[in-house]
């Protein structure tokens, strides 16, 4: 690539997606990619957030924000399509099926699966919560346990190919799960298929990036 794209995010927010993704790609931070420390949810945020430049690329003062060249983009799954679709690859819809379908995989992620794990992880509503919260996960998880069934991953064909489809639900459904220790049993091919993505060495960063503020 010609310039660098640079992520405006911590390791521990949203921004993980693509830098996951990065990763796969084989890129490395500092020779590849730029990350910029935001500070994130989990560990409190820094000044970065409120500066004019930041509020300029992004005015919701969200992370992750992603620039390359002229091109500046906020929304995770957003940043996440953009680099499958600039880098290609196996990591890519090689079809507008394929492409239309990792969109719906990501919408799916933040729009059914993500209101009811995050509150996991910050243990909103406590015991009561998470039963809610898990209940209302059981008919969404035994939907994508269906989608998942002699398959490895969500897209391609027979059992599928490793794409950022895995990468943007993986983010949501593994990594949260793991987080909260979530018991996938019930649905094996979906504990099967978390095993898969969030065992891959990309998905863990590298010791040098900010999982812990300065």
């Amino acid at each position: 690539m010609s310039e660098k794209i640079t992520i405006y995010g911590h390791q521990a927010s949203r921004a993980s997606r693509p830098y996951w993704l990065l990763r796969e790609y084989g890129l490395e931070k500092g020779k590849d990619f730029i990350e910029v420390d935001t500070g994130g949810p989990v560990t409190g945020y820094n000044e970065v957030r409120d500066s004019a430049e930041f509020l300029a690329l992004n005015p919701y003062r969200l992370i992750p924000v992603m620039t390359h060249g002229e091109v500046v983009l906020y929304e995770s799954q957003a940043i996440c399509q953009y680099i499958a679709a600039l880098l290609g690859g196996p990591l890519s819809g090689q079809t507008p099926a394929e492409t239309a379908r990792i969109n719906m995989y990501g919408l799916s992620s933040i729009s059914n699966f993500e209101p009811n794990f995050l509150p996991m992880v910050f243990r909103q509503g406590g015991d009561e919560g998470r039963a809610r919260y898990t209940a209302n996960l059981e008919p969404l998880l035994s939907a994508l346990n269906s989608e998942l069934i002699n398959r490895d991953y969500l897209i391609g064909e027979s059992r599928g190919r490793f794409t950022v489809a895995d990468v943007m639900m993986a983010s949501v459904v593994g990594q949260y799960g793991r987080a909260i220790k979530f018991d996938f049993s019930p649905w094996p091919d979906v504990e099967s298929w978390v095993q898969l993505t969030t065992r891959r060495d990309a998905f863990y960063p590298p010791r040098d990036m900010k999982v812990k503020p300065d």
